[in-house]
């Protein structure tokens, strides 16, 4: 990779790298994803796009500023990439003003326009205010996040919050009522913007339209602009940034293999996902295997395992999921507060938890490995050594099917992602001949 036609993600959990790499992917881009402490390409590959995972969303702000400055300096920098897109939740979690402003300073760039919404997937923004399904985030469940609990809907004031006070007047917006004109007034407004000092441009959008003609005002601009959003954005750039369509993409061809599907989610969309899947008459052969209080406190892995091996067999699914233990609130806080234990540290209890038990399990049979939940899934493809995944196909939207260096089949979904019947769309993919 010594020549500019590169693309390069950078993300702040695995879910995301993976959902942004997969709209490149999508129009015909051959692309890898890395993470982990030590990321780095593997050249080996045919690549255009480079994703890789900074793994920073939950870290506390100083080392996120470490994480991405480094990604930066070692790969960024090292790499003559044509185009830098910075990848951030949709809903708003993570230290993404600390992120965007160590980018910008690390490669002087003038300045980032942040465009978050996921029209598609409900996330929309207007007057700057990020909704959920039409619905403020401050009002919804990602207020419950128990790692990053986000009580306040209106993204510029998230984004001052978490820069020094003199910094207020470096973050602004382009309303709905300029985006709706098109790209040539977005273009005016954001190069305005810029003369005047500000640095971090939130954008309006309501409609992948509008995400469009934000992604051309980008690109018109003689500003040296870094890209910020959702995968959703990143799809819109993607037409510009490699808009010929390879019609030719290699054929898949599943493995005849079992699924074992890790969820360590907190999301009410993930229970419900679950629920549904266990409701499903269309899929036999599906075996819940619910996490208990017990379990982790005792880290009775091997037990668990081996009930997991013994129903992993033929192509059967099993899932190993915490669910019902987060359902349980009252009951959970009760029994934290006996264990003097914070519901966040015991979040990530459970992912450490789940990926001890997939690497035990995936160490002796083989499985199509299916993770739900960013720091899951990292902590998982971390616990069974995967490095540089290639994402091969979509599974479903917004959801890639990626294979790591071992020849690992690997889904990871987001916790917040999807409709109620997305893990159900998941396995039936599984089951069709291709």
């Amino acid at each position: 990779m010594n020549t500019s036609n590169y693309i390069a993600v950078i993300a702040d959990d695995l879910t995301g790298a993976n959902d942004t790499a997969l709209q490149f992917f999508l129009k015909g881009a051959k692309t890898q994803v890395a993470f982990g402490e030590d990321i780095s390409i593997d050249e080996s590959l045919q690549t255009e796009v480079f994703a890789m995972s900074t793994e920073s969303r939950n870290s506390d702000a100083k080392t996120a500023c470490e994480k991405v400055l480094n990604a930066s300096e070692n790969i960024l920098k090292k790499y003559n990439f044509e185009h830098i897109y910075k990848k951030i939740d949709s809903v708003i979690r993570g230290n993404i003003a600390i992120e965007i402003m160590t980018l910008l300073n690390s490669l002087e760039l003038d300045a980032a326009v942040i465009f978050p919404a996921f029209p598609s997937e409900g996330r929309t923004t207007i007057g700057g205010f990020q909704l959920l399904k039409g619905i403020p985030l401050q009002r919804t469940e990602v207020s419950r996040d128990p790692a990053f609990p986000i009580t306040e809907s209106n993204i510029l004031n998230i984004l001052k919050s978490q820069l020094d006070e003199d910094k207020a007047n470096i973050v602004d917006l382009i309303p709905l009522d300029i985006i709706m004109k098109g790209a040539g007034p977005i273009l005016m407004k954001l190069n305005d913007l810029i003369s005047k000092g500000v640095k971090l441009v939130v954008a309006d959008a309501v409609s992948t339209t509008d995400l469009e003609q934000i992604a051309l005002a980008i690109n018109k601009s003689g500003y040296k602009i870094l890209p910020s959003g959702s995968a959703g954005a990143a799809q819109a750039l993607s037409n510009i940034w490699h808009p010929s369509v390879n019609e030719d993409n290699e054929d898949i061809t599943l493995p005849r293999l079992p699924k074992l599907v890790v969820s360590g989610s907190a999301t009410d969309l993930t229970a419900s996902q679950i629920k549904r899947l266990q409701e499903n008459d269309s899929i036999e052969n599906t075996y819940f295997i619910p996490i208990k209080p017990e379990n982790i406190f005792s880290n009775d892995i091997e037990e668990i395992s081996e009930r997991i091996l013994n129903n992993l067999v033929k192509e059967n699914t099993v899932v190993i999921h915490s669910s019902e233990l987060i359902e349980n609130n009252e009951e959970l806080s009760a029994l934290l507060l006996e264990k003097e234990l914070s519901k966040e540290i015991f979040i990530s209890g459970i992912c450490n938890y789940l990926a001890n038990v997939t690497q035990r399990v995936l160490s002796q049979t083989k499985a199509i490995l299916i993770t739900v939940g960013g720091e899951t899934s990292y902590k998982c493809l971390q616990a069974i050594e995967s490095k540089n995944i290639q994402i091969k196909d979509t599974v479903a939207p917004a959801i890639p099917l990626g294979i790591d260096h071992k020849g690992q089949y690997i889904v990871t979904k987001s916790g917040n992602l999807g409709t109620q019947n997305t893990l159900i769309e998941i396995i039936k993919y599984f089951e069709q001949d291709k």
